[in-house]
């Protein structure tokens, strides 16, 4: 399946179990303005929601808009009795690559036969609401394929990549370059919401996060590095906050990520 053919309900599901799915450094969440939600509705806790969310989505289509050309949007009924409207892009390396599903918003909708959504019109929702025994155990059947997966994440963290605004998109190719050329043998992933590299048998010992006017390039290591990193609060916690008018240092940066990949970094 490539990024730009039609994608079914099942096909997204077997891509979340095959962990290739994340969410986007942007990835929102809200209620639409002008639609009545219950308190029960108002409670949902969506970043926990985005993966049983994907795993039992009923419905799915191409996102009309004019600005979002390769996205997708998919509906799911969640156990407290409301509807999720999804919003997702599918990244690919390569014709020869799965996508992975880059989800970019999640929406809360109330409804008990329908819902009016402004894209699609009416939305019939099937009669069948999920419990909230089912909606657990498809969060821990991920969960449970996520760590027996053995590849290198490095889908993801391109996928994350791509999915940055302009410079910290920049910023992050910049530093994943970097890593790429001074530790060949760099694993990647996506953990807690951000991208982390490390090598075998010595752990994660790098990551990068993006925040409203920064990107934090973080070392993980025993022992300060060689100048230290101008924030952080310990070894294990060493940063470079960059703006989006800063230059990269690419060749200090260059000796931090040697520095670091040569210490004991964080466990798998």
């Amino acid at each position: 399946m490539s990024a730009s053919a039609p994608v079914s309900a099942q096909q997204v599901s077997e891509l979340v179990m095959e962990n290739r799915v994340i969410r986007a450094p942007d990835y929102s969440k809200a209620h639409d303005e002008g639609v009545q939600f219950t308190d029960r509705e108002r409670g949902l806790q969506w970043g926990a929601d985005v993966v049983p969310a994907l795993l039992g989505l009923f419905r799915v289509e191409r996102d009309p808009r004019d600005d979002h050309t390769d996205s997708w949007v998919g509906f799911a009924r969640h156990w407290r009795g409301g509807t999720l409207r999804l919003e997702f892009d599918l990244f690919s390396e390569g014709e020869e690559s799965d996508p992975v599903v880059v989800v970019t918003a999640i929406t809360g909708r109330a409804g008990a036969d329908s819902i009016v959504d402004e894209d699609f019109g009416d939305v019939e929702l099937p009669d069948r609401v999920p419990s909230e025994t089912e909606w657990t155990d498809r969060e821990k059947r991920y969960q449970a394929a996520r760590r027996a997966d053995d590849s290198d994440g490095s889908a993801a963290v391109a996928a994350f990549v791509a999915s940055l605004p302009g410079w910290k998109r920049t910023v992050a190719a910049q530093f994943d370059e970097i890593l790429q050329r001074e530790v060949p043998e760099v694993r990647r992933a996506v953990k807690w919401h951000q991208p982390f590299y490390g090598v075998e048998d010595r752990g994660w010992f790098a990551s990068f996060s993006a925040f409203s006017n920064h990107v934090k390039l973080a070392f993980v290591c025993e022992s300060y590095l060689d100048p230290r990193p101008p924030s952080g609060t310990g070894p294990e916690r060493q940063a470079l906050d960059v703006e989006e008018a800063d230059t990269l240092d690419e060749e200090q940066v260059a000796s931090w990520v040697r520095q670091a990949a040569d210490n004991p970094g964080m466990g798998w």
